[in-house]
């Protein structure tokens, strides 16, 4: 009878085990090619509105499935994500408020909702109690194809409990945590840390320093 019960016992848990997997897959049916078609003019040989990756090779978290080994492109002109349609021809546009995360060449994107209702999408280099996040634009200075030229504009800042701290220099990394200003600064001595030359290295030592003291 004890044997019955721990058979019937693992079964149970198996089942229950598979109902909460993610199933959605890479069907013509999958949620994944339900949004519209991706179309924009411009001259490749004076550059190109997306992400600078090596890779196009990503994942996505959308309709709160996890999709990979997908052929992604980050369009950082509209903050939109481009995939593949299911027969690898069209270039599909994803929906903005079913995405809540993807990975593109080993950077991973997250949604947050700081300046728009829908969401903007912003690098994620560390995640505690507070966040290392850059944003990742470009601009164009003409609506003609033929004359744009794309200008990268890169914004790095830490959220802290809902507040944006912008950093542009080595003394904005210590006002995270204004009153311990002369203890962070003896950290970035000791461990020969150069904003200027690796802002992100810099940053997460620092917020790390912050967080692992508690202050």
């Amino acid at each position: 009878m004890l044997k019955r019960l721990f058979v019937i016992f693992i079964l149970t848990s198996v089942n229950q085990s598979f109902a909460f997997e993610q199933t959605d897959t890479l069907g013509t049916n999958s949620l994944l090619f339900n949004g519209t078609e991706y179309f924009k003019q411009f001259d490749q040989t004076k550059g190109t509105p997306f992400f600078p990756t090596e890779k196009t090779n990503g994942s996505v978290n959308y309709f709160g499935n996890w999709y990979y080994n997908l052929d992604l492109l980050y369009d950082i002109q509209d903050d939109v994500v481009v995939t593949r349609d299911v027969q690898g021809l069209l270039k599909m546009r994803l929906t903005r408020e079913k995405l809540d995360e993807f990975i593109v060449d080993g950077h991973l994107f997250v949604k947050l909702k700081l300046t728009s209702l829908t969401g903007e999408f912003y690098e994620q280099f560390y995640k505690g109690q507070r966040q290392l996040l850059m944003q990742w634009r470009k601009i164009t200075e003409s609506d003609t194809p033929e004359n744009q030229k794309f200008i990268l504009r890169k914004t790095l800042f830490v959220l802290d409990k809902g507040e944006v701290i912008p950093l542009s220099s080595t003394s904005d990394l210590f006002e995270i945590a204004p009153q311990h200003q002369k203890e962070l600064k003896k950290v970035f001595r000791e461990q020969r840390l150069s904003f200027k030359k690796d802002p992100i290295k810099a940053s997460k030592v620092i917020i790390n320093e912050i967080e692992q003291k508690g202050w």
